[in-house]
Protein backbone atom coordinates (compact mmCIF):
# COMPACT_ATOMS: atom_id res chain seq x y z
CA UNK A 1 0.00 0.00 0.00
CA UNK A 2 2.90 2.49 1.05
CA UNK A 3 4.93 1.24 -2.25
CA UNK A 4 1.75 2.21 -4.57
CA UNK A 5 0.76 5.26 -2.34
CA UNK A 6 4.20 6.56 -2.97
CA UNK A 7 4.84 5.88 -6.82
CA UNK A 8 1.40 7.55 -7.53
CA UNK A 9 2.49 10.39 -5.89
CA UNK A 10 5.71 10.75 -7.65
CA UNK A 11 3.94 9.82 -11.33
CA UNK A 12 1.52 13.07 -9.89
CA UNK A 13 4.22 15.12 -9.33
CA UNK A 14 5.85 14.27 -12.26
CA UNK A 15 3.13 14.74 -14.67
CA UNK A 16 1.93 18.33 -12.87
CA UNK A 17 5.60 19.68 -12.97
CA UNK A 18 6.05 18.64 -17.00
CA UNK A 19 2.64 19.05 -18.09
CA UNK A 20 2.03 22.77 -16.16
CA UNK A 21 5.39 23.72 -18.02
CA UNK A 22 4.12 22.53 -21.33
CA UNK A 23 0.62 23.69 -21.23
CA UNK A 24 2.31 27.42 -20.13
CA UNK A 25 4.17 26.81 -23.66
CA UNK A 26 1.04 26.74 -25.01
CA UNK A 27 -0.40 29.86 -24.18
CA UNK A 28 -2.40 28.82 -20.80
CA UNK A 29 -2.01 30.14 -17.46
CA UNK A 30 -0.89 28.29 -14.41
CA UNK A 31 -4.49 28.37 -13.29
CA UNK A 32 -5.46 27.29 -16.77
CA UNK A 33 -2.72 24.45 -17.02
CA UNK A 34 -4.04 23.22 -13.80
CA UNK A 35 -7.74 22.98 -14.59
CA UNK A 36 -6.52 21.43 -18.28
CA UNK A 37 -4.45 18.17 -16.27
CA UNK A 38 -7.19 17.78 -13.40
CA UNK A 39 -9.38 17.46 -16.37
CA UNK A 40 -8.12 14.36 -17.08
CA UNK A 41 -10.61 11.05 -15.67
CA UNK A 42 -6.86 9.12 -15.13
CA UNK A 43 -5.74 12.36 -13.30
CA UNK A 44 -8.18 12.51 -10.89
CA UNK A 45 -8.83 9.01 -10.19
CA UNK A 46 -4.85 8.08 -9.74
CA UNK A 47 -5.30 11.32 -7.37
CA UNK A 48 -8.03 9.95 -5.33
CA UNK A 49 -6.17 6.47 -5.10
CA UNK A 50 -3.14 8.05 -3.66
CA UNK A 51 -5.31 10.13 -1.33
CA UNK A 52 -7.04 7.39 -0.17
CA UNK A 53 -4.14 5.23 0.54
CA UNK A 54 -2.25 8.19 2.42
CA UNK A 55 -5.30 8.93 4.39
CA UNK A 56 -5.29 4.90 5.16
CA UNK A 57 -2.28 4.83 6.15
CA UNK A 58 -1.46 8.07 8.38
CA UNK A 59 -4.37 8.82 9.05
CA UNK A 60 -7.28 6.29 9.41
CA UNK A 61 -9.24 7.68 12.15
CA UNK A 62 -9.84 10.63 10.87
CA UNK A 63 -12.88 12.04 9.19
CA UNK A 64 -11.80 11.48 5.23
CA UNK A 65 -9.78 8.18 6.60
CA UNK A 66 -12.77 6.72 8.26
CA UNK A 67 -14.69 7.55 4.50
CA UNK A 68 -12.26 5.58 1.91
CA UNK A 69 -12.20 3.02 4.14
CA UNK A 70 -15.62 2.16 3.50
CA UNK A 71 -15.95 -1.00 1.86
CA UNK A 72 -18.25 1.01 -1.02
CA UNK A 73 -16.07 3.79 -1.35
CA UNK A 74 -13.24 1.63 -2.20
CA UNK A 75 -15.12 -0.66 -3.96
CA UNK A 76 -16.05 2.65 -6.14
CA UNK A 77 -12.11 3.71 -6.62
CA UNK A 78 -11.54 0.17 -7.87
CA UNK A 79 -14.12 0.45 -10.50
CA UNK A 80 -12.51 3.75 -11.90
CA UNK A 81 -9.42 2.98 -12.12
CA UNK A 82 -10.32 -0.74 -13.79
CA UNK A 83 -12.17 1.78 -16.77
CA UNK A 84 -9.01 3.92 -16.54
CA UNK A 85 -7.18 1.28 -17.63
CA UNK A 86 -9.23 -0.76 -20.24
CA UNK A 87 -9.85 2.15 -21.32
CA UNK A 88 -6.44 3.29 -21.97
CA UNK A 89 -5.11 -0.43 -23.23
CA UNK A 90 -8.32 -0.72 -25.57
CA UNK A 91 -8.53 2.80 -27.48
CA UNK A 92 -6.23 5.39 -26.34
CA UNK A 93 -2.33 3.50 -26.12
CA UNK A 94 -2.48 3.12 -29.59
CA UNK A 95 -3.62 6.91 -29.97
CA UNK A 96 -0.39 8.19 -29.03
CA UNK A 97 2.90 7.46 -28.01
CA UNK A 98 4.35 8.95 -24.86
CA UNK A 99 8.03 9.26 -24.51
CA UNK A 100 10.54 10.23 -21.25
CA UNK A 101 9.04 11.37 -18.29
CA UNK A 102 5.40 11.25 -19.87
CA UNK A 103 5.61 7.20 -20.40
CA UNK A 104 6.87 6.83 -16.76
CA UNK A 105 3.49 8.68 -15.97
CA UNK A 106 1.82 7.07 -18.52
CA UNK A 107 2.16 3.75 -17.48
CA UNK A 108 2.20 3.99 -13.63
CA UNK A 109 -1.40 5.85 -13.99
CA UNK A 110 -2.72 3.10 -16.49
CA UNK A 111 -0.77 -0.32 -16.45
CA UNK A 112 0.65 -0.31 -12.13
CA UNK A 113 -1.51 2.20 -10.50
CA UNK A 114 -5.17 -0.26 -12.01
CA UNK A 115 -4.20 -3.54 -10.85
CA UNK A 116 -2.48 -2.82 -7.88
CA UNK A 117 -5.01 -1.02 -6.40
CA UNK A 118 -7.56 -3.93 -7.29
CA UNK A 119 -4.67 -6.53 -5.81
CA UNK A 120 -5.01 -4.46 -2.47
CA UNK A 121 -9.08 -4.16 -2.51
CA UNK A 122 -9.35 -8.21 -3.08
CA UNK A 123 -6.70 -8.78 -1.14
CA UNK A 124 -6.39 -6.84 1.93
CA UNK A 125 -9.81 -4.73 2.29
CA UNK A 126 -12.56 -6.61 4.42
CA UNK A 127 -15.49 -7.20 2.60
CA UNK A 128 -18.79 -6.23 3.56
CA UNK A 129 -22.84 -6.70 1.88
CA UNK A 130 -22.31 -3.61 -0.49
CA UNK A 131 -25.65 -3.02 -1.76
CA UNK A 132 -26.04 -3.98 -5.28
CA UNK A 133 -27.87 -0.37 -6.01
CA UNK A 134 -23.93 0.75 -5.42
CA UNK A 135 -22.91 -0.12 -8.98
CA UNK A 136 -25.77 2.59 -10.06
CA UNK A 137 -24.96 4.54 -7.36
CA UNK A 138 -21.18 4.71 -8.48
CA UNK A 139 -22.49 6.14 -12.10
CA UNK A 140 -23.19 9.60 -10.68
CA UNK A 141 -19.28 10.35 -10.93
CA UNK A 142 -18.71 9.41 -14.19
CA UNK A 143 -21.91 10.97 -15.26
CA UNK A 144 -21.12 14.60 -13.36
CA UNK A 145 -17.45 14.29 -15.23
CA UNK A 146 -18.69 13.64 -18.25
CA UNK A 147 -21.46 16.68 -18.44
CA UNK A 148 -18.43 18.71 -17.31
CA UNK A 149 -15.99 17.86 -19.99
CA UNK A 150 -18.85 18.37 -22.55
CA UNK A 151 -19.64 21.67 -21.23
CA UNK A 152 -15.95 23.05 -20.76
CA UNK A 153 -15.31 21.21 -24.76
CA UNK A 154 -18.51 23.85 -26.10
CA UNK A 155 -16.65 26.53 -24.91
CA UNK A 156 -13.07 25.75 -24.94
CA UNK A 157 -13.10 23.22 -28.22
CA UNK A 158 -10.55 20.92 -26.10
CA UNK A 159 -11.67 17.37 -25.18
CA UNK A 160 -9.62 15.00 -23.33
CA UNK A 161 -10.76 11.88 -25.32
CA UNK A 162 -11.15 10.70 -28.58
CA UNK A 163 -14.25 8.93 -27.80
CA UNK A 164 -16.01 12.16 -26.84
CA UNK A 165 -14.31 14.65 -29.07
CA UNK A 166 -16.90 17.56 -29.94
CA UNK A 167 -14.88 18.73 -32.79
CA UNK A 168 -14.25 15.31 -34.93
CA UNK A 169 -17.85 13.26 -33.76
CA UNK A 170 -21.57 14.16 -33.50
CA UNK A 171 -22.94 14.68 -30.50
CA UNK A 172 -25.11 12.17 -31.08
CA UNK A 173 -22.01 9.74 -31.72
CA UNK A 174 -20.61 11.49 -28.44
CA UNK A 175 -23.83 10.12 -26.73
CA UNK A 176 -23.63 6.40 -27.79
CA UNK A 177 -20.42 6.12 -26.88
CA UNK A 178 -21.33 7.55 -23.25
CA UNK A 179 -23.80 5.04 -23.42
CA UNK A 180 -21.81 1.90 -23.88
CA UNK A 181 -19.31 3.55 -21.85
CA UNK A 182 -21.88 3.67 -18.45
CA UNK A 183 -22.89 -0.19 -19.24
CA UNK A 184 -19.59 -1.23 -19.13
CA UNK A 185 -19.25 0.49 -15.31
CA UNK A 186 -22.30 -1.00 -14.62
CA UNK A 187 -21.18 -4.56 -15.61
CA UNK A 188 -17.91 -4.22 -13.67
CA UNK A 189 -19.48 -2.45 -10.74
CA UNK A 190 -22.21 -5.45 -10.53
CA UNK A 191 -18.80 -7.78 -10.74
CA UNK A 192 -17.22 -6.17 -8.39
CA UNK A 193 -20.22 -6.22 -5.48
CA UNK A 194 -20.63 -10.05 -6.28
CA UNK A 195 -16.96 -10.47 -5.64
CA UNK A 196 -17.11 -8.66 -2.66
CA UNK A 197 -20.07 -10.22 -1.53
CA UNK A 198 -19.13 -13.81 -2.25
CA UNK A 199 -15.66 -12.68 -0.40
CA UNK A 200 -17.34 -12.29 2.78
CA UNK A 201 -19.63 -15.37 2.41
CA UNK A 202 -16.57 -17.35 2.44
Amino acid sequence: MAVLAILVWLALGIEFYISTIKYMAEGRTFGGAIVQLLSFFTIQNNLLIALSLTLLLLAPASKWGRFFSKPSVLGGLSLYIIIVCVVYQLILRKEHTQHGWFRFCDEVFHSISPPMFVIFWLVFITKDNVPWSKAFTWLIYPFIYFIYIITRGTFTGYYPYSFIDGNKLTYAQIGINFVLLLITFLIIGFGLIGISRLAKRN
